[in-house]
């Protein structure tokens, strides 16, 4: 039942959406229309979740009846148009050549290995046990995404985009089999967005297809595209964006500026990063309508995008401001994480440079080592400390490695793509004719150099670098389409797509081959695959409190790296209906625990993973005692 219904709510409505826009457009582009239904289908995801947790309805039935008048309304549209006298007929394509069907099977590929993975492992991403599935537990438990009392306050303040689809995904599927397939559908959409971008940039049907094949290719995308994270969401929202920012630039319209407005909107609610990615490209649009028009006639466009981005966020602005007395995240975070007020030259010079490091990891360990110690020679002689918290977080240790991990692995090849390119590019002077391609790459590195002035170093921003990544493949796939030589450009392509093929197989997390991979490692395992050494303790406090018939739990975590999603997976398991809430909360999401529903929580037993708590605690006027201990595990009643 919760199968059908999830792919009745979601994916017929999209379908719907997709068929009556395609209808709309006239039979032109099916990949514009598909846009168009996602940008549709993304405002009314933000919208259902907002209102719905407003009246404290963000439930099963409430989410099925919104999806379900959706899906209604959006038949009667699409009947509405099939009815009217079609402006145009399908057009006949021509043949694809050899090159592009081997290109598009390779597409075809990825995608239906990334879907499998994606379907069959549980999600085990560091963060999403921490935060990003958490919160979706607590919010369909709370039925709704107003904050509330915890010890891990990432689940607060973090952009919530991502998960607002995760809630409606988990609440109509049952369950967190289809919790991979956001990203995984992100993936999709980014490969369908930057072909189009392609086009826009002057790319015929061969550099398209080119611009799709190297964007699947990225590894850090490949693992992402399988995973819980939120960097393929907050990529393809940015696509989305730039492809509507272009739309409007050329043909300014009201249609063109909301769906940029909204795009943009989503992907701020995504990734925070994705204000400093989508400013340069919104300047370059903006000033391209004052262009071709006066300022009176560019500024409604530009208010429309603007107003969007405001209304998609406010929830979420208003529930931090309301906390934290600032709408992205508290002082704290801020200051560990970002960069506030001018530095030095070489400061932000060193940060650009570690990013870029980050992509620089060989299987060669001593070739890392090597690199390492030349950057730290050079930072030396420079008089800049390579570990300065002023650009670096928690003053973390620098290192380049290669990994087949989402949250570190780089995109070496894809990285010297982009450099060889850009300077085959400017070398030969192709911005004199194509102006745009130029503009395009300086917005890309303009956003690049704006998140080493702003985003503090640390070993794992190179999946912030995604969404630039699969930006910069129309750019690729323009300049290697322009090149004469196509044998040699083909072959270099195909060198490019097959040494991505490692990443697709040996997922260090979710592996399709090898000893421990997806099809032979049991899925409570799969959620401790990072950490297998607690999957002991978890499971043995879970089984100790449901064979207590407790149905009352709460939490006593101490920090925000604290795994906490499995254990609403082993405390659900056995389909007993539990509340869990966190206990002790000494962070200014406490104030909440003398609200409703909060102040009525009574726990029956509370598992802490606070070593000081290991005599006793005491929540209101019960004290609970320690009843069993295992590792860093405690469950006391």
């Amino acid at each position: 039942m919760y199968l059908g219904v999830s792919f009745l709510c979601f994916f017929f409505t999209f379908l719907i959406f997709y068929k009556g826009l395609h209808t709309l457009a006239c039979y032109q582009c099916p990949r514009r229309s598909f846009m168009a239904a996602a940008v549709v289908w993304g405002g009314l995801l933000i919208i259902s979740t907002e209102l719905l947790s407003l009246i404290a309805a963000l439930s099963f039935w409430p989410v099925l009846l919104f999806w379900g008048i959706a899906a209604l309304g959006a038949c009667i549209i699409f009947v509405f148009l099939i009815l009217r006298p079609k402006q145009a007929a399908f057009s006949k394509r021509p043949k694809l050549n050899r090159f592009e069907i081997v290109l598009l099977s390779y597409i075809a590929f990825v995608f239906v290995a990334t879907a499998t993975i994606a379907l069959v492992s549980a999600p085990n991403n560091w963060d999403s046990m921490t935060y990003h599935l958490s919160r979706v537990m607590h919010w369909i438990e709370n039925r709704g995404v107003a904050h509330y009392p915890t010890n891990v306050t990432f689940q607060l303040f973090i952009n919530p985009g991502a998960e607002f689809a995760l809630v409606h995904f988990l609440i109509l599927g049952g369950g967190d089999r289809f919790a991979n397939f956001v990203q995984w559908l992100s993936m999709a959409g980014s490969v369908i967005g930057v072909s189009l971008i392609a086009g826009w940039l002057g790319a015929d049907r061969r550099g398209q297809v080119i611009a799709a094949a190297i964007a699947v290719s990225i590894p850090m995308g490949i693992l992402q595209s399988t995973s819980t994270q939120n960097d393929y969401a907050a990529a393809f929202w940015l696509v989305c964006f730039v492809h509507y920012a272009l739309c409007l630039k050329d043909s300014p319209s009201k249609a063109a500026a909301l769906a940029a407005g909204i795009s943009l909107g989503i992907a701020v609610l995504v990734k925070s990063t994705a204000y400093l990615y989508g400013f340069p490209v919104l300047i370059w649009c903006a000033g391209a309508l004052i262009r071709k028009s006066r300022v009176k006639t560019a500024l409604p466009w530009v208010l429309i995008m603007a107003l969007s981005v405001l209304m998609i966020n406010i929830g979420h602005y208003a529930r931090n401001f309301s906390l934290y007395a600032h709408p992205i995240a508290p002082e704290l975070y801020r200051d560990k994480t970002t960069i506030w007020g001018g530095l030095p030259l070489p400061l932000l010079i060193s940060n650009a440079v570690k990013n870029v490091a980050l992509h620089m990891g060989t299987p060669q360990a001593a070739i890392n080592k090597t690199l390492v110690r030349a950057l730290k020679i050079a930072h030396e002689l420079t008089r800049v400390d390579i570990s300065d918290n002023r650009v670096t977080s928690h003053r973390m240790a620098f290192d380049v490695q290669f990994s087949f991990n989402e949250d570190s692995t780089g995109n070496f090849i894809h990285f010297w793509l982009i450099v060889v390119c850009s300077a085959f590019f400017f070398i030969h002077r192709r911005w004199k004719t194509t102006p745009d391609m130029a503009v395009f790459a300086l917005s890309l590195t303009t956003g690049f150099a704006l998140m080493c002035m702003f985003i503090k170093w640390q070993p794992w921003n190179s999946r912030y670098h995604l969404a630039l990544f699969v930006l910069w493949t129309p750019f690729i796939a323009v300049v290697l389409n322009s090149v004469n030589n196509s044998r040699v450009i083909n072959a270099a392509i195909l060198i490019v797509l097959l040494s991505a093929l490692p990443w697709v197989f040996l997922n260090d997390r979710r592996a399709l081959i090898g000893k421990d991979n997806i099809f032979t490692t049991d899925r409570i395992s799969q959620y401790f695959i990072s950490r297998p050494e607690v999957r002991a303790p978890y499971t043995g406090a879970a089984d100790l409190i449901l064979s207590k018939g407790c149905t009352n739990i709460g939490l006593s975590l101490p920090n925000d790296d604290t795994w906490e999603y499995p254990l609403w997976v082993l405390l659900n398991r056995q389909g007993a209906k539990v509340r869990i809430e966190h206990v002790n909360v000494n962070n200014a999401s406490a104030r909440y625990s003398a609200t409703y529903p909060f102040n009525n929580f009574i726990p029956c037993a509370v598992i802490s993973l606070r070593p000081q708590e290991g005599s006793g605690l005491t929540i209101g006027n019960i004290n609970y005692v320690k009843q069993w201990e295992s590792g860093q595990v405690m469950v006391l009643r």
